[in-house]
């Protein structure tokens, strides 16, 4: 992750794997962070925090946007860099916010992608991972804010009404979104096979 950030702060950008990598890195911090103030509480009972970090997230990749911005400088009063989460879910395990050193980061489903505060770069990640071109360099954040102090004030303000939003109607449109991905997938299967059928014809 430091290569990443390192990326980022300097103009680099980052690829669509690395967005995920991002994502899963972030909800890696909300977990361990749920599950530290809710011990006898059960993480999920489809996965494992482990296996939601680990495991690869194509069924809902195409549903999120990881939004990032760069602050300009840090703020004196921050030597070593701020460095926290700016979230806190009850239910909801996709909405995180967060600010590390220079950079912040909110993930969230790209149905609220217009609550996300405007100084703030969005990339929605692709369906699927394996697509050509999914480690080249595609997103390149901005800088938004002229100190850290900034972003988290930034990520603070609007992350009660996300969490709101994830909570409330995340699970809808969760569903409603992948069984839209599903049906756009059947559709292209169907295409590739009437193609196939029309070469074998020739």
């Amino acid at each position: 992750m430091s290569r990443v950030f390192g990326d980022i702060e300097a103009g680099r950008g980052i690829s669509d794997a690395e967005a995920e990598l991002i994502v899963r890195w972030m909800w890696k911090f909300e977990g361990l962070a749920w599950m530290f103030h809710n011990p006898r509480h059960i993480y999920t009972t489809k996965y494992t925090l482990r296996e939601r970090v680990l495991q690869p997230i194509d069924r809902v990749r195409g549903l999120l946007v990881l939004a990032v911005s760069l602050a300009q400088r840090r703020d004196p009063d921050f030597r070593d860099g701020t460095l926290g989460m700016d979230s806190a879910n009850i239910l909801n395990a996709i909405f995180v916010s967060a600010v590390f050193s220079r950079v912040a980061l909110i993930v969230s489903l790209c149905d609220f992608a217009d609550r996300i505060p405007r100084e703030v770069s969005l990339y929605r990640l692709a369906p699927k991972r394996w697509f050509p071109g999914y480690q080249a360099k595609l997103f390149f954040p901005e800088t938004g804010f002229a100190t850290c102090t900034e972003a988290v004030t930034a990520t603070k303000s609007v992350s009660p009404g996300l969490i709101m939003l994830h909570e409330v109607h995340g699970p809808e449109l969760m569903a409603r979104g992948l069984r839209a991905l599903r049906e756009k997938e059947e559709q292209r299967v169907a295409h590739g096979r009437q193609k196939a059928g029309a070469f074998k014809q020739l």
